[in-house]
C-alpha cells in the first residue's frame, strides 16, 4: 500500500524535533493543546496525548523525558471514534507541572489554577520556538494533500494543508504566529472546528520548508514540475487539436460547397481562378489556408475571398 504524502510528512517530522529545552515545551505544549487531554480528579490533574501510532508516541516520551524525571505509560488504545491511537500518559505527580510549563494553566489572582487559551505568548517567543510550536501543531491536528498522492477517500482534486482547531481564539493566535513566519493563510469552517488552511501550492512548498521536512518539499517540488510538464503538455495538444478542427471545419464546408457546384453543373462554368481555387482544396483537404494560399502562391486574403465567393455561388444556386 503506498504512503499517503500526509503519513510520510508526519515521519519525516519525527527526525527534525526540537532539541532545545524551550522549543521542546514550545512542540509540547502545541501537542497538548491539540491532541490531548485532562482529566482533574481529587485535584489531582492527568495529562495525556493522543498520537496516530506507537513510534510518534515514542519520541513524546523521549521529548518528556528530558523534562521531567519519570515513567511514561505509553499504550495502544481506541479513541472516541472508534480509531487506533497511541496514548502517552504524563504521571498525575507531574501533569500540573507539565502544564504549567506548557503555558495552558496559570495560577489566577485567588492562587486558583485556571486555563490559558489561545497560544501562550511566552512560550513562544523566539523563532525557534515558534517553529517548534508550528511542528506540534502539524503532529497534533495537521493534514496535508497533494493531487497524486491523496488517498481515494479523501476526494482532494488539489494542493491542501490545513490544521484543524477547536476555537476562534486559538485560530486567530495560530494564522497570527503563522504570519510570522511567513505564512499566508485562510480560516474557513468543518463543523464545530475552525480551519487554518494553505491551498496555494508554493505556499505549501514554504510550509513544508519551514518544517524543516526536506524530503517532502523535494518530493512535492517534483510532483508540481511534473504536473506543470503535463498540464503545459495537455495545452499543446488541446491547442494543436483545437487549430486542426478548425481546419478541417472551413475544408469541410469548402468541400461541400465544390461538390454542390459540381452535382448542379455549375463548376466547369467558374472563372478561372475560382477552378484553380476549388481545385488545389479538393487536392489538399488537410491543409490550413497559409498553406493553401502557398500552394496556389497568393495571399491568405485573396485565397479566404476566392473560398467565401464559391461557397455563396453554391448557396445561391
Amino acid at each position: 500500500m503506498q504512503t499517503s504524502f500526509k503519513d510520510s510528512a508526519r515521519s519525516e517530522l519525527l527526525g527534525v524535533l526540537p532539541q532545545k529545552r524551550d522549543e521542546i515545551i514550545a512542540f509540547l505544549s502545541a501537542l497538548a493543546k491539540t491532541c490531548g487531554s485532562i482529566e482533574i480528579a481529587k485535584k489531582r490533574y492527568n495529562l495525556c496525548f493522543w498520537l496516530a501510532d506507537y513510534d510518534e508516541g515514542l519520541k513524546v516520551v523521549e521529548l518528556l523525558k528530558t523534562l521531567y524525571p519519570a515513567d511514561f505509560e505509553l499504550s495502544l488504545d481506541k479513541t472516541k471514534t472508534g480509531a487506533e491511537a497511541c496514548s502517552v500518559q504524563v504521571p498525575s505527580g507531574f501533569s500540573k507541572q507539565a502544564l504549567e510549563d506548557f503555558g495552558l494553566m496559570q495560577i489566577n489572582v485567588d492562587e486558583y489554577l485556571s486555563f490559558v487559551e489561545g497560544i501562550p505568548q511566552d512560550v513562544v517567543a523566539t523563532l525557534g520556538c515558534k517553529v517548534a510550536y508550528f511542528k506540534g501543531l502539524f503532529l497534533g491536528c495537521g493534514s496535508v494533500y497533494v493531487p497524486s498522492t491523496s488517498e481515494q477517500s479523501e476526494k482532494r482534486d488539489g494542493y491542501h494543508f490545513e490544521l484543524q482547531l477547536d476555537d476562534d481564539l486559538f485560530a486567530d493566535d495560530v494564522m497570527e504566529l503563522l504570519s510570522d513566519l511567513r505564512i499566508n493563510t485562510r480560516m474557513s469552517e468543518r463543523g464545530e472546528h475552525k480551519l487554518v488552511y494553505v491551498k496555494d501550492k508554493d505556499e505549501i512548498v514554504k510550509v513544508l520548508a519551514v518544517l524543516e521536512l526536506s524530503d517532502c518539499v523535494l518530493k512535492l517540488q517534483s510532483i508540481i514540475d511534473e504536473r506543470e510538464t503535463a498540464n503545459s503538455l495537455n495545452r499543446v495538444i488541446i491547442c494543436e487539436t483545437a487549430n486542426l478542427d478548425k481546419t478541417f471545419t472551413a475544408a469541410s464546408k469548402h468541400l461541400l460547397a465544390i461538390g454542390e457546384l459540381k452535382n448542379k453543373d455549375i463548376f466547369d462554368t467558374l472563372p478561372v481562378q475560382l477552378k484553380e481555387t476549388a481545385d488545389a482544396r479538393a487536392e489538399h483537404p488537410e491543409a490550413s489556408l497559409n498553406e493553401l494560399a502557398e500552394i496556389l502562391g497568393v495571399s491568405k486574403s485573396c485565397l479566404n475571398h476566392r473560398l467565401r465567393k464559391i461557397v455563396e455561388l453554391a448557396q445561391l444556386n
